[in-house]
């Protein structure tokens, strides 16, 4: 049961790798490409990971895959396209777990609580690859960039909807939604980004309860509510 599970959840993510139509392929089968970009951003993920984008050669990618130098080549045309399949990946995966948060439609300030803590803990599980991320998306192309970075944005507009909410319902100040969104979503990577230093003082619970009590003191209107103090836990769909 668990082996069809796992085959399944690798098929839906080739599925998703291989909607990446900006990345070229001599390939007309869809299935293969998924299947083929499925294992070349596993392999690259782990390779980069532990040598660096320029410190990982195409042959250290070829070499740990089941295809030669020619078949690669086939799927992708650079050491670039590797880097945005695999960014891409990451990103497609974090929106779709964050998609999976139940918020509740009757609170924005709950709404808050448990979409900022799901997403610290999605960051907190992939703390590795989003500093690879920052790291390494900059040697990317402008064009394929700016499509991660469009894919990124999509996290900021998950909680822009939800301080809209809140501003709209007097909950939250009337307040720069977008930049607020954007305030969220750097203080969750600094989990990522400065992972020893912040569990030197506390640990995942700690940091969420601390980060959202300095987001609701300079968020919540003067006459809401005083918020529930008791620590989010995402729920999922």
């Amino acid at each position: 049961m668990a082996g069809k599970a796992a085959t399944a959840a690798r098929k839906a993510r080739g599925a998703r790798i291989s909607e990446v139509s900006s990345i070229p392929t001599t390939i007309k089968n869809p299935e293969r490409v998924a299947y083929r970009r499925t294992e070349l951003v596993e392999v690259a993920t782990k390779l980069f990971l532990e040598r660096g984008f320029h410190g990982t050669s195409i042959r250290d990618i070829v070499r740990a895959c089941s295809f030669n130098v020619a078949s690669l080549y086939m799927y992708v045309s650079s050491k670039e396209d590797i880097l945005f399949l695999v960014a891409q990946d990451l990103m497609n995966d974090i929106s779709l777990k964050l998609s999976e948060t139940i918020l509740d439609p009757d609170s924005p300030v709950r709404s808050l609580e448990i979409g900022f803590a799901s997403y610290c803990r999605i960051v907190n599980r992939h703390r590795r690859q989003v500093r690879l991320l920052y790291r390494e998306v900059g040697f990317l192309p402008a064009d394929l960039r700016s499509n991660v970075l469009a894919t990124v944005s999509g996290v900021v507009t998950f909680f822009e909807k939800i301080v809209e909410r809140g501003v709209a319902a007097g909950v939250f100040r009337d307040v720069s939604v977008r930049l607020a969104a954007l305030d969220m979503m750097m203080v969750a990577h600094m989990l990522a980004l400065h992972t020893r230093e912040v569990m030197s003082f506390t640990d995942l619970d700690g940091y969420i309860k601390f980060q959202l009590d300095s987001i609701f003191a300079g968020l919540l209107a003067a006459d809401a509510k005083p918020r529930n103090e008791a620590p989010a836990r995402a729920r999922r769909k």
